[in-house]
């Protein structure tokens, strides 16, 4: 009876040591691989991760990988999840090598408790590094005959002999790739893409094959919209159907559509036809508001105080045509006008206009001008040609010369070449430009002359925050007549915001007797300005600027410095400037002047 009561609870006692033994061993495998969901706390501090002997991208991507990275400076996990992540550490830092060729680190981990929370600390010796044995890259298809794929070949960031970096090899194939779809090779595709990395003999060996497929052509051109004749859009494409795809032609067709006067949104749609190995190219165009007005009122040190109204028609007729009307009003100068264009044989480049204008001058240099005429404008790379006619009449008196008219028939020239990073902000540009115009008694006019003027400016960046510019004009009449037939519009002046500074608008010229001036037949200003960025968009600079308008071989120069604010807004850079002229009589201090434009 003892015997037989006592082997039931025996045999309880092993069933349940059985289950004891069964149970540790998966229990401890769990704890190796991740952590136990309940936890003790490791404390209220934060974690600092030092990593030692490697930078650069080495580093931020061994801090990428590094898991335990992620609660850097930030309160400590629990301790046994804080111990998990640290002793995985080692392997994510290989992990994070490898991309960069490095298969043999030697990586000592440390993790220690400090008064502030816990610091874990990784020493990283990288070891040598594995270098590419042969580098296979190939075109295939009808892109291997392509003169920009043969580029990027020529010009890949990796070769024989260098160290294994994978990151260069995922660009070279999405170099590739994206080259693919820009030039219209929409079936390429990888015939072999592999590394193989040989731990013995420690090198790799790179095999990537591309095979383009046939490059697809553009198809018809089509546009959807109704203000405008598809013979004047069809000259917009710089391409034809059935010439190669290149996806910078769609982009360079989008932008000079949109930055005509005529449409609010581009969108091209150019999905490649399988079937024909086509893309057509189907253009929707959204008109602009038909009508523009704006209107300004603002002050400048050589006007006073002005104000414009401005009205632009930005389509009249199926042909393109397109007119503006501008009314600009202040105590010195006054003018309202008209102009209207029309498209040349390439509207994005050649436009002709019709101009009419009156302007009134009152100041010393009293003059009433009524102007008819017409030019031709063209873009011609960096260069902006203009060439026009003008007939005019004008009415002017300068100081105590007596009242004149004055009736000319014009032709002139203005070319500006402009070559600069950034038209609004420059910080490396250079603008040179040159005008000629003439009148002769043979041609409806009333005198014999010809002028012509040099314009020069330049920026140059020393540094992110420092730069020079630099500005210089020269202009030189010859008359047959006395110079006092020569109308005063005509003639050259100089002194003001944009010339020279410290001096009042037109204040430096030949003068009368009285002191008054009456204007000179040449001109030569120089300006020099340094500029430093103090904060954010705000800068301060210094400037002397030097010039005169003179009938002599001579010039005498009248100088002005002075130092100003500039701030890069959202239209401009803006300038507020305080200069004062050397060369002005007593008791007169400074100037103050205010301007808003791009540098070039």
């Amino acid at each position: 009876m003892t015997r037989s009561g006592s082997s039931p609870r025996l045999a309880l006692v092993w069933l349940l040591l059985c289950c004891l033994v069964f149970t540790a061993g998966p229990l401890g495998a769990q704890q190796e691989s991740a952590p136990p969901a309940t936890e003790t706390s490791a404390g209220t501090g934060t974690v600092a991760v030092t990593v030692e002997g490697v930078d650069g991208p080495l580093r931020d991507n061994v801090l990428a990988y590094l898991e335990l990275n992620r609660f850097a400076g930030k309160p400590a996990p629990e301790e046994s999840r804080l111990r998990w992540l640290h002793a995985n550490a080692e392997r994510n830092i290989r992990d994070a090598l490898e991309p960069f060729g490095y298969y043999e680190p030697v990586i000592e981990t440390t993790l220690n408790r400090t008064a502030g929370g816990w610091e874990a600390r990784y020493r990283i010796q990288p070891g040598r590094a594995l270098r590419i044995a042969m580098l296979d890259v190939r075109v295939l298809g009808e892109g291997a005959q392509d003169p920009i794929f043969q580029k990027l070949l020529a010009s890949l960031p990796l070769a024989k002999g260098q160290v294994l970096e994978q990151p260069k090899y995922e660009q070279i194939k999405q170099n590739l790739e994206t080259l693919a779809t820009e030039r219209g090779y929409f079936d390429a595709r990888f015939t072999e893409r592999a590394i193989r990395v040989d731990l013995q003999a420690y090198e790799a060996v790179i095999s990537l094959h591309y095979d383009t497929g046939q490059r697809y052509r553009f198809g018809d051109i089509s546009f959807k919209q109704d203000i405008l004749s598809p013979k004047l859009l069809n000259r917009y494409p710089r391409f034809k159907p059935g010439d190669p795809y290149d996806a910078n032609e769609l982009l360079k067709l989008q932008g000079d559509l949109g930055g005509s006067p005529y449409f609010s949104q581009v969108q091209i749609n150019a999905q490649p036809d399988d079937a024909t190995d086509t893309a057509p190219v189907d253009v929707t165009l959204e008109p602009n508001k038909k009508r523009k007005y704006s209107a300004g009122l603002g002050y400048g040190t050589d006007t006073g105080v002005r104000g414009k109204l401005k009205m632009e028609q930005r389509w009249i007729n199926r042909q393109g045509h397109h007119y503006e009307a501008e009314m600009q009003l202040s105590p010195i100068k006054s003018l309202i006008g008209g102009k209207y264009m029309i498209p040349g044989r390439d509207p994005i480049t050649d436009e002709y206009a019709l101009t009419a204008g009156y302007t009134l001058q009152s100041n010393d240099q009293d003059f009433e001008l009524i102007a008819l005429g017409g030019s031709w404008q063209r873009q011609d790379g960096k260069w902006l040609k203009n060439y026009n006619l003008s007939f005019q009449y004008e009415d002017y008196q300068v100081s105590d010369e007596p009242r004149a008219t004055s009736l000319l028939l014009i032709p002139g020239l203005n070319w500006t070449w402009v070559d600069a990073d950034d038209r609004l902000y420059t910080t490396r540009g250079l603008l040179f430009g040159f005008e000629l115009r003439g009148a002769s008694t043979a041609l409806l006019s009333d005198i014999n002359f010809v002028q012509g003027m040099l314009r020069l400016k330049g920026v140059y960046a020393l540094n992110d925050d420092s730069r020079l510019l630099a500005r210089g004009d020269l202009g030189a009449t010859a008359i047959r007549e006395d110079f006092e037939e020569l109308p005063a519009s005509l003639r050259f002046y100089t002194g003001g915001d944009a010339s020279v500074r410290g001096y009042s608008y037109n204040s430096i010229g030949p003068t009368d007797d009285q002191g008054k001036v009456v204007g000179g037949k040449n001109l030569l200003v120089g300006s020099l300005e340094y500029e430093h960025r103090v904060w954010n968009d705000w800068s301060l600079a210094a400037f002397v600027d030097s010039g005169d308008a003179f009938d002599g071989a001579a010039p005498e120069l009248k100088t002005g410095v002075g130092v100003g604010v500039r701030w890069r807004s959202p239209v401009g850079p803006v300038r507020i400037d305080f200069a004062s002229g050397l060369d002005r009589p007593p008791g007169d201090t400074f100037r103050f002047s205010f301007s808003i434009g791009p540098d070039l």
